[in-house]
């Protein structure tokens, strides 16, 4: 305490000094974080050309446009019965579950393979897992077609033939 002062007056004092030293922490705070915003754009401040973080030539330009798969060919499985599809450059596709007969057409959508519905003969084989009648779409990872179901769960794969 200040002596020969009311106390109400030392309290004017004290709150007149609140706000300037509020506005001084203030000032403080923005002259610190102002820096650190400009380093947060991937702008140099005192470069205006320099190009922003959406310019910016670190990434690599889109690279050519995915290739489309290209099922043409006969694709095999190991499996009882040698179920196969054979994939024509026309759109046609004949093959066999490894007991009925599969003939439909395909597209290529994308990086998938859609195989048209078709309808095959139910003939009962036995010991053959007729999965491939099953097929909706497909997709190839290097020599592996994934086959997958109405549903996009793969449900086997096949192999590419050698020609």
């Amino acid at each position: 305490m200040i002596r020969g002062m009311p106390n109400h007056t030392q309290l004017r004092a004290l709150a007149a000094a609140r706000p300037a030293s509020r506005l001084a922490l203030g000032l403080a705070a923005l002259a610190l974080t102002l820096p650190l915003a400009a380093c947060d754009t991937g702008v140099d401040p005192r470069s205006p050309s320099s190009p922003s973080p959406t310019e910016s030539t670190e990434t690599a330009p889109p690279s050519e446009e995915a290739s489309e798969p290209d099922p043409t060919g006969k694709w095999t499985s190991p499996e009882k019965g040698d179920p196969f599809l054979e994939f024509a450059e026309d759109g046609s596709l004949e093959g066999s579950d490894g007991c009925n007969a599969i003939i439909t057409s395909w597209k290529v959508e994308g990086d998938e393979i859609v195989i048209d519905s078709f309808m095959s003969t139910q003939k009962a084989c036995a010991g053959v897992d007729t999965w491939l009648s099953k097929a909706s779409t497909a997709a190839i990872e290097g020599d592996v077609m994934k086959v997958k179901d109405s549903n996009g769960e793969v449900i086997g794969g096949l192999e590419k033939e050698d020609k």
